[in-house]
């Protein structure tokens, strides 16, 4: 007689939506509820080891309906980040939270929500090379099937350390609204693409102005310096300071 080897029960991982007990953050959670439909994931809660706001009983309470259950953030970053598949975070947590929450994005993306919960209908995606491109496409395969999305690549071919060399030298810096350049690698299908002799975080302002899409998708690669506001400026201004949603994603 053969034994048999009860299967072990494999966790999901899921989308953790992080809190502090502001009201508008009920807002958030149920964008969180809507991406974790997409990719097929559950709602985990997960108070901010932070000062709690008055509202915290209340969203806890009112969050019900998305929320699965909730965990420590003791647990979450004890477990490496391994049953989570992203992290989300309103806008204004995230301005008082950030420094706090930005070493998670050496393992999994963060969402930063910005406007009202709505599908997605137009994406702008910041990329640095065919790489940083093909890695964000893969964390957005889930919704890129929908026919009705609008997919905008940008590249922006002045690096970001340009600027801040130019000022070290005493060198003027003029900043104008760029001209368009031709695309420099093939874009991925369906997308269309926008080559800006600029910046990054002058591109993606200029464009987010222009275009208003639902969301702004940022790739980060590893850095030494452990200050966010110096190792990825672009991230941190662009993140805290636009008025649509930002996705925030580790690239190696």
């Amino acid at each position: 007689m053969t034994a048999v080897t009860p299967r072990r029960d494999v966790r999901q991982p899921g989308l953790v939506t992080l809190v502090r007990g502001d009201v508008r953050e009920l807002a958030t959670i149920e964008t969180a509820a809507m991406l974790a439909a997409v990719v097929r994931a559950q709602v985990m809660g997960c108070v901010l080891p932070m000062r709690p706001r008055a509202g915290l009983d209340l969203v806890r309470a009112l969050a019900g309906e998305h929320v699965g259950c909730w965990t420590a953030w003791s647990d979450v970053t004890r477990g490496a980040f391994e049953d989570v598949r992203g992290l989300v975070i309103s806008g204004h947590t995230w301005r008082a939270a950030a420094r706090h929450v930005w070493p998670a994005l050496e393992r999994c993306p963060v969402y930063v929500q910005h406007r009202r919960p709505a599908p997605h209908r137009s994406v702008l995606l910041a990329v640095d090379s065919p790489g940083t491109q093909v890695a964000l496409v893969r964390r957005l395969e889930a919704m890129m099937g929908r026919p009705e999305l609008r997919i905008t690549v940008a590249f922006a071919s002045v690096p970001s350390w340009a600027c801040s060399l130019a000022a070290a030298l005493g060198y003027p810096i003029f900043v104008q609204r760029p001209p368009e350049e031709r695309f420099p690698w093939p874009l991925t299908h369906g997308a269309t693409g926008v080559s800006l002799p600029t910046t990054p975080l002058w591109a993606i302002r200029s464009l987010a102005d222009d275009l208003r899409p639902d969301l702004v998708v940022l790739g980060l690669h590893r850095h030494r310096i452990r200050e966010p506001w110096l190792a990825h400026p672009t991230a941190w201004h662009l993140s805290r300071e636009l008025a649509t949603d930002v996705l925030i994603c580790p690239v190696g």
